[in-house]
């Protein structure tokens, strides 16, 4: 069984021997199959023992990090990196290497974290990779569910109490398996019929009677998903709704887990632009003839550049999407995505809201959340 390192916290590695003056590992970091891609290390580090210890620590995480790239282009892939490594101990006495500590452990790194209080090395879930329970979601687009492949079986859909369909999840010896987003469609990368016609090279022409048509329809007729896994079987209630006065936006971001994670804002969204330059005082006086042209600038801006900004709400969610919030605030990686006539664009995104007071049923009754984004880009194209 393979233990989950979560990057964005620490993950120490220890090497004891009663003689021990110091240790080098080899840590190799790779992508692919485990068992035929691990090449050469990617580090070497020794470290001494201090004092009178006979340990020596490693912390690893950062170092995994630099060699886990995660992105998003509407495509939901499982972003991971293999880790394994070997411990050369050097006892004090003549200095040559008497053992080595083979690690036994296979590892998968993910770009999760844990909270303070879940301690050192949180494995966190080994099944369903999302802390919600209950999911909100537009009628006609799909639902992602992550699991980890690993100590994942199975997943079954159901709609009304009846079961609609059982999807057997495989366990993958590649990092391109290890997380698996279960789809309500059964398609991994269409969400609604619009991009469906996109996906498949059609034209989209937008009319008020082709869209009261196809809110009539919906793509993944389903309420709840039974996730059998190793240590017993979650379940994830979905709850559709309709919104026909808004545009709902997708938001996709890097959950907890290391998995993306997508969250629909179904209620009003207000788009801005921001403008920063400087200014310079120009010389427009001609000598020669002793006068200027009232129509030239003679206070001159430069460095003009723009930044787009979106506010979204996610209409009434329940007290299991305050996690969700958390998350996606304290996410480095979020995108939404936006559908035109011609195509799908996902574009990426920074949180500029830094603080939400969580509601609950209790206090609230109902809970609507606003959240403002910033595109992660300038305006003006300035990549050179």
């Amino acid at each position: 069984m393979a233990t989950k390192i979560n990057v964005r916290s620490p993950f120490y590695k220890k090497t004891e021997h009663s003689n021990l003056a110091s240790a080098k590992m080899r840590l190799y970091i790779y992508t692919g199959s485990i068992t035929i891609d691990k090449g050469s290390p990617k580090y070497t580090i020794t470290k001494n023992t201090i004092d009178s210890n006979t340990y020596v620590v490693f912390e690893i995480s950062e170092l995994v990090r630099d060699y886990l790239e995660i992105e998003f282009d509407g495509e939901y892939d499982s972003q991971t990196v293999w880790v394994e490594s070997d411990i050369i101990q050097y006892p004090l006495a003549d200095g040559g290497g008497t053992a080595i500590d083979n690690d036994n452990n296979d590892y998968i790194a993910f770009d999760g974290y844990g909270y303070f209080h879940e301690g050192t090395n949180p494995q966190l879930s080994r099944g369903l990779l999302m802390s919600n329970n209950t999911i909100f979601r537009l009628n006609d687009s799909n639902v992602r569910i992550p699991v980890f492949t690993e100590d994942t079986n199975s997943v079954t859909f159901f709609y009304k109490g009846e079961e609609k369909r059982t999807q057997t999840i495989m366990n993958s010896t590649f990092t391109s398996g290890q997380i698996d987003y279960v789809t309500v469609s059964g398609q991994d990368n269409n969400d609604t019929y619009e991009e469906r016609v996109l996906t498949d090279g059609g034209t989209l022409e937008t009319s008020s009677c082709l869209t009261n048509f196809l809110n009539q329809l919906d793509i993944g007729l389903v309420d709840e998903v039974y996730i059998a896994t190793d240590n017993g079987v979650e379940v994830v209630k979905i709850l559709s709704t309709d919104e026909c006065k808004y545009e709902p936006y997708k938001v996709t971001f890097v959950n907890k887990f290391g998995a993306l994670q997508d969250l629909w804002f179904f209620k009003k969204s207000v788009e801005s632009t921001s403008v920063t330059s400087e200014q310079f005082k120009a010389s427009i006086f001609d000598q020669s003839t002793l006068s200027y042209k009232t129509y030239k600038h003679q206070q001159q801006a430069f460095l003009a550049q723009g930044k787009d900004r979106i506010t979204m709400n996610t209409g009434y969610v329940n007290d299991d999407h305050n996690a969700v919030l958390e998350e996606l605030l304290l996410s480095e990686q979020v995108w939404y995505t936006e559908i035109t006539e011609t195509e799908e664009k996902v574009i990426p995104v920074i949180p500029l809201t830094k603080s939400i007071t969580y509601k609950t049923s209790v206090n609230d009754k109902l809970a609507n959340y606003t959240v403002d984004f910033e595109h992660a880009f300038d305006k003006i194209n300035n990549i050179r």
